[in-house]
């Protein structure tokens, strides 16, 4: 049985599990090198890209593309696991200038939110950004606690967003299905970037 709490203050950090803000950055240019793949071949091979050791799913959405890249390492007590999800509109990953300035954008919101998760882990202040947390209760064959928090920067900008989550409960965590909204797309799928140009 597993119960969730929504948590209006941050839940305290797992003993040992120290804030893993330093991957914001390589999450998200693993990220834009998933778009420069798909601005390269029209579609998703399904891989990580070189010298991105972390989990990747892609998804189409009616007007662009939402990459998220997570990974999930193994503290004292328990485990730890760091998202980030960006998108990128059809246009943009047509042209290559225009690919480039998203890129460029995705990187520096992804260091203003690294700078957020940071305040927030050991200040308690979120800073210029949002965030949400839940707790959740596993009282089954495998008993512990799992904390799930998401942040996103207070502004009408391009969607980016980190999720941070710790717990203790299961041994291999499940995928960050806060920011994981719609389908995955599966290896090799066509995508039409001159759709809704």
């Amino acid at each position: 049985m597993r119960y969730t709490v929504l948590l209006l203050v941050p839940a305290l950090m797992l003993a040992g599990a120290a804030a893993p803000a330093a991957d914001i950055p390589l999450l998200a240019g693993c990220t834009n090198k998933v778009f420069n793949e798909i601005h390269r071949t029209h579609k998703w091979s399904g891989k990580a890209p070189a010298a991105c050791p972390v989990t990747i799913v892609v998804e189409k959405r009616t007007d662009g593309v939402l990459v998220t890249a997570w990974e999930t390492r193994n503290v004292e007590g328990g485990w730890v696991r760091t998202a980030f999800s960006g998108a990128m509109g059809y246009g943009e990953l047509a042209g290559k200038k225009e690919l480039a300035k998203a890129g460029r954008d995705i990187m520096a919101r992804a260091k203003r939110l690294e700078r957020c998760l940071d305040s927030i882990n050991t200040v308690n202040d979120p800073l210029e950004c949002r965030d949400r947390a839940t707790k959740s209760y596993s009282a089954d064959e495998e008993s512990g606690v799992e904390n799930d928090r998401i942040v996103w920067l207070d502004d009408d900008g391009r969607h980016t967003v980190v999720g941070y989550a710790y717990g203790n409960a299961t041994s291999t965590p499940s995928p960050p299905a806060d920011l994981l909204n719609g389908q995955q797309l599966p290896p090799g799928t066509i995508i039409d970037l001159h759709t809704n140009r």
